[in-house]
């Protein structure tokens, strides 16, 4: 007998809306939930993550966006996170390409050194790809637990995942949608469409959830969407830019999804204005979008424009243009404008206006081309930032939002923070600005360009010394293992004239690469060695000894060795697509490979453009989370990532005690560790092949379910207990009361008496009325979950009688 230790351990994003990561332990287990930063890589959460990265038998990736996989390549390469890593293969393709953005992003702007593009490489080829609803055991020592990934929409791969060992199951749902979208399907905690939650996640012993929206009730999705384009739609008309600011890898393709199919229907749009998707890898991430179209909502294929055309694909964003660098935006975009105006005068050209939508990541604005574009475009009263995200807490994004939401507000006082509100676009008032943190690199100049190429001087004479130093040692390791009889027969003299010579020729390592190097273009044929007793000619020949092991040559690795992946810009043109062919001007070095430093600079940016939000982040609403919650009938709730108001908020509602939830409710702090289990004892037994040819089994869904009753005995091979036949029948004998099980709520046995032609219904109280005579109840304390919570009231009668055999039908006896 043992009972399972789970707990629950907030390494950040609790009581707030900071990146999530979270550590479940499961017995001995330790099973990370997720492993994310913001691109500031600071804070007490990465503190806490780096004491117990090195414990962690297991990491869980629920979505590719930095606020899930942000500190997974830091926890890998330094602080020696190099467990099993899970997400599905969607995930694990996007997650890669998000974090290559970020990572270059940043090595951009500032000295960063935390990780690089090889490592996030490295990281991600840890992680084991799944399909949904694919259980995949934990294996070794933790063996019985089992992890599970379905689908949780909210971005393609999404997952919410189930970890099951026994008795137990936790259900973690973090950032899920339960409506479809534009390209992804909802969440596979419903099914259907009558809103029913998905019986096999239902009833978790555990459910670990976030409050993120919890105090949100969004408008319906279609009129978000209308109001997304049209807010984009209106700074087109007065003709302005457009700025979108997006993630790199996860929503960014549901924002450019709808904007492509809403471009495809207005060709003056597209004469007018071009669509961009600018980031440092936006070519990667809309052509592995295309080969993740099986991940995607069914019949996407088919709902593309022109999809029908032998020459288009699925997912094709045929009107965006793919573009990594703002060099190479300027040049499309003066391309195109040039292209659009055709003839005219050159000063009528010149008072042309270049327009453009662009997704610019990063969404969070404080950092990447979104942040650049914004400082440029903003001062103009013609163009637009429309933000379809809040953005992470503290970043540019998130303190326009506040900015928009606190102007909208002011507008219609009487209403508050109405429907409305949220899909209202904004001017703020005349010679409002914000302070910008804007972090790049410039040219070195003057002492410090002086001191740069000193120091890279000393470097290169160090490494040739080096270089020729290490030649040197290759070749004397070379001569003394081929070895002669001639060498063995040689005086002492000779050798101490020959270590006196290797001692010599360490000293003028410079001067002797000059002279090989005079000997190898031909301007000398003899080698003039300084150093020496006495100067000696040598004949410029040197004899190439063969490296050999025990087994034969020893072979040249790197002529075996795939050839690096080229860089972005020049590789990943999409194929077939409006931007293919590109001329490689994905390069962001717009200094010529000068020697650069990174500055930091405050600047106060005038805001005269309109400002927008329409919420398109891809969650369930504070409504629908709630309803969720309830139907999902948890024994235990942790609610983490949110505000510490919607956290209350979400608590509080789960609390009140007309509604039908478990009221062990859990929000914990930073660093704060729960003790989540059950307390239920797990009694691991054999069931012996003699036994089991007795049992009934009865199918109960999509399970099977019997009766067993035996003697408990001990095998000598392993101690683990075995259940066997009793022998002596004492058991047999006695007389065991029936248990009853099945779907024991009253709706679904509404259901089955209307099927047998006899009408129900509820009265006030909820309990199920059936004719004059007879009526169905919940016990007091019935959990809902079997008969035992059902009750049959009325006289005996033949009505009694056909409805109680009904009501016994619909439940399986064992």
């Amino acid at each position: 007998m043992s009972a399972n230790s789970i707990q629950f351990t907030a390494i950040s994003g609790a009581n707030n809306e900071d990146a999530v990561c979270y550590l479940l332990e499961i017995d001995e287990a330790k099973i990370l939930l997720d492993c994310g930063s913001f691109e500031e890589y600071s804070g007490e959460g990465l503190a806490q993550l780096q004491r117990v990265a090195r414990q962690v038998d297991a990491v869980l990736l629920s979505h590719a966006d930095a606020a899930h996989v942000g500190a997974y390549p830091v926890a890998f390469e330094r602080w020696g996170l190099t467990c099993a890593a899970y997400a599905t293969q969607a995930v694990a393709m996007m997650g890669r390409v998000c974090m290559h953005d970020v990572t270059k992003a940043l090595r951009a702007r500032e000295d960063f050194e935390l990780f690089d593009e090889r490592a996030v490489d490295r990281a991600f080829d840890n992680v084991t790809a799944l399909q949904y609803s694919q259980p995949v055991s934990l294996g070794g020592r933790h063996s019985g637990i089992t992890v599970t990934a379905h689908a949780a929409g909210h971005s393609v791969g999404g997952a919410v995942w189930t970890i099951s060992n026994g008795a137990e199951t936790v259900l973690y749902a973090m950032d899920y949608n339960h409506m479809r979208e534009a390209h992804l399907g909802g969440s596979s905690l419903l099914v259907g469409g009558q809103g029913r939650v998905n019986e096999r996640l239902a009833r978790p012993s555990l459910l670990i959830t976030d409050a993120y929206n919890a105090q949100y009730r969004l408008p319906p999705r279609r009129r978000r969407v209308e109001a997304f384009v049209d807010a984009v739609g209106q700074a087109v008309r007065r003709g302005g830019n457009v700025l979108v600011p997006v993630d790199s890898a996860a929503r960014v393709l549901e924002i450019a999804y709808v904007l492509n199919e809403w471009w495809g229907r207005d060709r003056a749009r597209r004469e007018s204005h071009t669509l961009y998707l600018l980031g440092r890898c936006s070519r990667k991430a809309r052509a592995f979008a295309q080969s993740l179209v099986g991940w995607m909502a069914d019949g996407l294929g088919s709902a593309t424009p022109g999809a029908g055309s032998a020459d288009t694909k699925p997912f094709d964003l045929r009107h965006v243009v793919a573009v990594q660098s703002l060099a190479e935006l300027d040049r499309r975009m003066g391309q195109a404008d040039q292209d659009r105006r055709g003839g005219g005068g050159r000063r009528q050209q010149q008072q042309r206006a270049r327009h453009a939508v662009v997704l610019a990541s990063l969404d969070s604005m404080s950092l990447g081309f979104a942040q650049d574009l914004f400082v440029r475009w903003a001062g103009a009263r013609n163009n637009a930032v429309v933000m379809p995200q809040r953005g992470p807490p503290g970043s540019l994004a998130r303190r326009l939002y506040t900015r928009w939401l606190k102007h909208t507000q002011r507008k219609d006082v009487r209403n508050g923070a109405a429907e409305a509100e949220l899909v209202r676009p904004a001017r703020l008032p005349v010679g409002s600005d914000i302070a910008v943190t804007l972090r790049r690199r410039v040219a070195l100049q003057g002492a410090e360009l002086e001191a740069w190429q000193a120091q890279e001087r000393r470097r290169c004479e160090e490494a040739a010394a080096r270089e020729a130093m290490l030649r040197r040692e290759r070749t004397m390791a070379d001569s003394d293992a081929v070895g002669s009889d001639a060498d063995s027969d040689g005086d002492g003299d000779s050798d101490g004239e020959a270590d006196a010579a290797a001692v010599d020729l360490a000293a003028p390592l410079s001067e002797l690469d000059l002279a090989m190097e005079r000997l190898r273009s031909g301007l000398s044929y003899d080698l003039h060695i300084g150093g020496l007793r006495d100067a000696r000619c040598t004949f410029p020949f040197q004899e190439k000894l063969r490296r050999a092991d025990e087994y034969g040559e020893i072979f040249d690795t790197a002529a075996f060795e795939l050839a690096p992946e080229p860089d972005d810009s020049t590789n990943l043109a999409h194929p077939g697509g409006s931007d293919a062919g590109s001329d490689g001007g994905g390069s962001d070095d717009e200094f010529g490979g000068r020697p650069t430093k990174a500055i930091r600079e405050e600047r106060r940016v005038a805001i005269n453009c309109q400002l927008a939000f329409v919420d398109l982040e891809g969650r369930a609403d504070g409504t629908s989370a709630s309803n969720i919650l309830v139907q999902l009938m948890p024994k235990r709730v942790v609610i983490v990532h949110g505000s510490a108001a919607a956290t209350q908020a979400l608590a509080e509602h789960c609390r009140d005690p007309q509604v039908p939830v478990t009221k062990e409710i859990y929000t914990p702090g930073l660093g704060e560790t729960l003790n989540v289990a059950s307390g239920l004892n797990a009694y691991r037994l054999r069931l012996t092949d003699a036994l089991l040819r007795q049992v009934r089994m009865h199918a109960v869904g999509a399970s099977a379910l019997g009766f067993v009753a035996g003697r408990v005995r001990y095998a000598s091979d392993d101690g683990v207990p075995v259940l066997d036949v009793d022998a002596g029948g004492a058991r047999d004998a006695a007389w065991q009361p029936a248990t009853t099980v099945g779907d024991a709520r009253l709706s679904a046995l509404r259901a089955v008496l209307a099927a047998h032609s006899i009408a129900a219904h509820f009265d006030a109280e909820g309990t199920l009325v059936c004719g004059p005579n007879v009526a169905v109840q919940r016990r007091p304390g019935g959990t809902g979950s079997g008969s035992a919570g059902i009750r049959l009231l009325g006289t005996p009668s033949p009505e009694y009688y056909a409805i109680r055999s009904i009501v016994y039908g619909h439940f399986v006896s064992v």
